[in-house]
Formats: structure tokens, C-alpha cells, sequence
């Protein structure tokens, strides 16, 4: 690859890295809310900007060429990727303005819930580091966090399922709940998708 098509593919997976890193803000903003409502409550405003300007430059970047032949196949992989992340991050901020309206989540929901987000979008802000630093060792363990997500979002099922003994959980929160852990869930394997294939395409 000559010296002007390495610097475009190079500058094509900086972009690719800095709107996974908006749909993590975007993510994150929207996760506040809903596991942390006492103090994630300005999360939903920083969360909107992220998201318009992820589609914003998404929308952008579609009128770009890629960085040559590699550009154009990390391109299309990633960016499909990406933008699926967008439309998660929006129906986790759709779930963020409804929850306003009702009592937060009990604790001992909530404790799981927020686990099951965290793991998820730490492997998010991974994946930005790995189409940054170019370093396919970086996806390594990215099976490991897959099976925790996996672990927490059975976790947060089990207690929901309830059982002899336990009070049992509000209908509306119950469907909030199974919606929220199911996009956690995807935003996980979205996320692993991404770094797999900037692995896959990293360029020393």
C-alpha cells in the first residue's frame, strides 16, 4: 500500500474509532439514568448531543470515499456495526425519558442491571481502543467479556424469574427490564464484531 493510501486507511479507522467512541458517550449518558437516576440525571442531554453527532457524521462520512480497497472493506463492516450502536443508544435514551415518568428500578434490580451495562460498555470504549492503537492482541480476551455479559444478563433474568419467597416484579418493569438487558446485550456483541474486524484489518 503506497505512503497516500496507508495515511487515508489510517485516518479512515481513527474516524471508525472516534464514533464508537460517540455511541459510547451516547450509551453511557442514556445508562446513567437508568441505573443511577439520583445522580445520572443531566446524562440524557450529553447523551443526545453524542447521538446527533454520531449520525451526524455517520451520515458524512457515507459520502467519503474509504482508504483504498482495505478502507472500503473495514468500512462497510465497522460502520454497520456503528451504526447499529447508534440505534441502541437511542432506544436506550427512549427508555431513559419513559423511565423518568415512573419510580426508579428497586435496588436489588438495579445492582444487576448496572453490572450487566457495565460490562457491556467497557467492551465498547475496548473496541475504540483497539481501532486506535491498531494492536490485534487487544481481542484477546474480548470472548471472556462476552461470556460475562452473557453470565450478568442470566443473573438479572434469574431475579426477575423470581421464585418462592420473593416479591414479585412489577409487569412494566419486568418488560423495561428484559428490553434493557437484551440491548446491553447486543451492544456486547456488537462491540466484539468491531474489534474482531479491526483486528482483522489492522495495519502495522
Amino acid at each position: 500500500m503506497s505512503d497516500g493510501a496507508d495515511t487515508g486507511y489510517r485516518a479512515l479507522v481513527d474516524e471508525l474509532a472516534a464514533l464508537v467512541r460517540l455511541a459510547h458517550a451516547a450509551l453511557a449518558g442514556a445508562t446513567a439514568v437508568l441505573t443511577d437516576p439520583a445522580d445520572g440525571g443531566d446524562g440524557i442531554p450529553a447523551a443526545e448531543k453524542a447521538l446527533a453527532d454520531l449520525l451526524s457524521r455517520i451520515e458524512e462520512d457515507a459520502a467519503v470515499a474509504p482508504g483504498g480497497r482495505a478502507g472500503t472493506v473495514v468500512a462497510v463492516h465497522v460502520g454497520c456495526e456503528v451504526e447499529t450502536l447508534g440505534r441502541l443508544a437511542q432506544r436506550l435514551l427512549e427508555a431513559a425519558w419513559a423511565r423518568r415518568e415512573r419510580e426508579p428500578f428497586d435496588g436489588r434490580l438495579r445492582t444487576p442491571l448496572h453490572g450487566l451495562a457495565g460490562a457491556a460498555l467497557d467492551l465498547v470504549a475496548r473496541c475504540a481502543d483497539i481501532l486506535e492503537t491498531g494492536a490485534p492482541e487487544g481481542v484477546a480476551d474480548v470472548p471472556a467479556v462476552l461470556h460475562e455479559v452473557a453470565r450478568r444478563q442470566r443473573l438479572l433474568y434469574e431475579l426477575l424469574r423470581g421464585g418462592e419467597g420473593t416479591d414479585p416484579v412489577d409487569a412494566v418493569d419486568l418488560v423495561d427490564l428484559v428490553v434493557l438487558a437484551c440491548c446491553y446485550q447486543q451492544c456486547a456483541d456488537r462491540a466484539g464484531a468491531v474489534a474482531r474486524h479491526a483486528a482483522l484489518f489492522a495495519r502495522p
